[in-house]
């Protein structure tokens, strides 16, 4: 039973899958730094204003770290990060959205690299308008599933209200799924049909919005159960 339960524990800790998504994770980095790195330039774009102009720089060789952290490491680390909540058992109970999540955030961040990648090498395209673009598929992806989140610490709308009452936080990530699909929607539409100002207003609306508001569902469910 005891070495059951330990080889449950470690399975849970660190998976086949979790390596699968390191090794992929690798591989496109190590792709993307085998075919582009030569023909990059020593400078490349680490920034961009509202009109999709650059206005910042980093060496060739911090951008390929960048990338690497976010795009490899970020995923390794939120994998990881489930181990020390104190809910962690409650993790299985929505592993498909956990695996999503980690796999949502790992080709969006790829994608973003190579967009820029790609604009350095003198290709016309719209950063901001790509990376917002992208930033609302992802937005409907999570948002879609959102309501499967079971309660913890590190992942969904967690407010002290939701975190110690399981009906709330049930009816705040369903509110919270809905929002987020609608605001991935907007955000999407807005890539391509507004100018480059109104599309940062448009993604401060929507992804202060889409968190915010249930928040605030969150402490009107727990005071109206209080006042009852």
């Amino acid at each position: 039973m005891t070495e059951s339960r330990a080889s449950s524990e470690k399975s849970f800790f660190w998976s086949k899958r979790d390596t699968w998504l390191i090794a992929i994770n690798l591989a496109l980095l190590a792709l993307s730094y085998a075919f582009f790195n030569h023909r990059l330039p020593g400078e490349v774009a680490s920034h961009y204003n509202v009109h999709g102009e650059v206005d910042g720089t980093m060496p060739k060789g911090g951008f390929w770290l960048l990338y690497g952290a976010i795009a490899v490491l970020l995923p390794a680390f939120i994998t990881v990060m489930r181990h020390f909540d104190p809910r962690r058992g409650n993790y299985a109970r929505f592993e498909p959205y956990f695996v999503l999540i980690r796999w949502g955030l790992s080709l969006f961040f790829h994608a973003l690299f190579t967009t820029i990648i790609l604009s350095e090498l003198g290709y016309s395209i719209r950063i901001p308008n790509v990376i917002i673009g992208g930033l609302g598929l992802l937005w409907i992806v999570l948002g879609n599933r959102m309501s499967q989140v079971k309660s913890n610490f590190f992942v969904g709308i967690r407010t002290p209200w939701a975190l110690t009452d399981e009906t709330n936080w049930t009816r705040t990530h369903r509110l919270a799924a809905k929002l987020w699909v609608i605001a991935g929607i907007l955000m999407f539409a807005a890539a391509w049909l507004t100018s480059n100002l109104w599309l940062a207003i448009v993604v401060l609306v929507c992804a202060g919005g889409s968190s915010l508001i249930p928040a605030v569902y969150s402490y009107l469910l727990y005071a109206r159960k209080r006042t009852s």
